[in-house]
């Protein structure tokens, strides 16, 4: 207990505050004007956001809304009119209708906003990528009441995931590295390789959605609040977290398929038990306290591969 207020203490010291609840610090951030996107991606690695306030804090560092608090009506309102403009061109096209599910009219928004929209839906809609689009867009809209929001958070969220194409590919073979040290007898490890369970499941499509759709949404609320903070190495842990938890029926399985489907089936009570071990596995080997380079023209902080 000691330990983790000394913790406390020295993050509180860095952004300028001390022994204030995280929940003070977070409220004392956001009424800095202009917002200070360094202090505010220090506090998503650190902590998880709290909810009421996740929102806005997603928004800033994803550049929906500016620094400046005192644009956030007018900008909003900008947004507002983009999002319509998109929905009323996808109507005039007979791209959508009313039967259309949400997520599948915010994919066709953002690839009219990118240029990128083919006539042939079904070839989009079953691209690996249009997939995690989907379920990040599904489990977005279950987190937030505004169907605007949750449209900016997915599209500028993909496009963040897009510009981590570099270090996902890596992301696969860092998680059998520390599976294998993290399973002191081998025995899933082992189970995991033999069984070639990374690629059945495949974890590359974790990695890809970012857990939205695989965890409940209170769960993959804080995965997403440090890779929004900087952090994808984190992505790499919450499925050592995910293998780790369900060692016992792992084990006791006898084929690929069935380890699958299981995995497929995450329990929501044990959805919290995966997020804590993995920001614990995160930060015992080098969860980013301090964002350490800007990519681009963003302000979403991103790290350096995973090692």
């Amino acid at each position: 207990m000691a330990d983790e207020r000394n913790i406390r203490s020295h993050f509180y010291e860095k952004v300028g505050f001390r022994g204030v609840e995280e929940k003070k610090v977070i409220e004392i951030l956001l009424r800095e004007q202009p917002f200070d996107l360094r202090k505010l991606s220090q506090f998503c690695l650190k902590f998880p956001v709290p909810a009421v306030y996740r929102p806005l804090v997603w928004k800033v560092l994803l550049d929906i809304l500016p620094v400046y608090q005192d644009s956030h009506e007018f900008v909003t309102a900008m947004r507002t009119d983009q999002y319509n403009d998109l929905h009323h061109s996808l109507e005039v096209m007979r791209k959508i209708d009313d039967h259309t599910p949400l997520p599948v009219v915010f994919l066709k928004m953002f690839h009219i906003e990118e240029g990128t929209l083919v006539f042939d839906e079904e070839s989009l809609i079953s691209r690996p990528s249009s997939q995690a689009f989907i379920a990040m867009a599904t489990s977005v809209l279950d987190t937030v009441e505004d169907n605007v929001d949750a449209y900016w958070l997915t599209a500028k969220f993909f496009k963040l995931q897009e510009r981590l194409t570099d270090i996902m590919h890596m992301l696969p073979d860092r998680t059998e590295h520390f599976l294998q040290k993290e399973d002191l007898d081998g025995k899933l490890y082992e189970k995991i390789i033999a069984l070639n369970i990374m690629s059945a499941i495949p974890v590359s499509r974790w990695f890809r959605c970012c857990y939205a759709g695989v965890l409940p949404d209170t769960a993959f609320e804080r995965i997403w609040d440090k890779v929004i903070g900087g952090s994808c190495k984190v992505l790499v842990f919450v499925a050592v977290a995910i293998f780790l938890t369900f060692r016992r029926p792992i084990l006791s399985m006898s084929s690929a398929a069935d380890i699958v489907g299981y995995l497929e089936q995450i329990p929501s009570d044990s959805a919290d038990i995966i997020v804590g071990k993995a920001i614990e596995l995160w930060q015992k080997y080098g969860g980013l306290l301090q964002p350490s380079g800007v990519k681009g023209d963003s302000p979403v902080i991103i790290e350096r591969p995973p090692t």
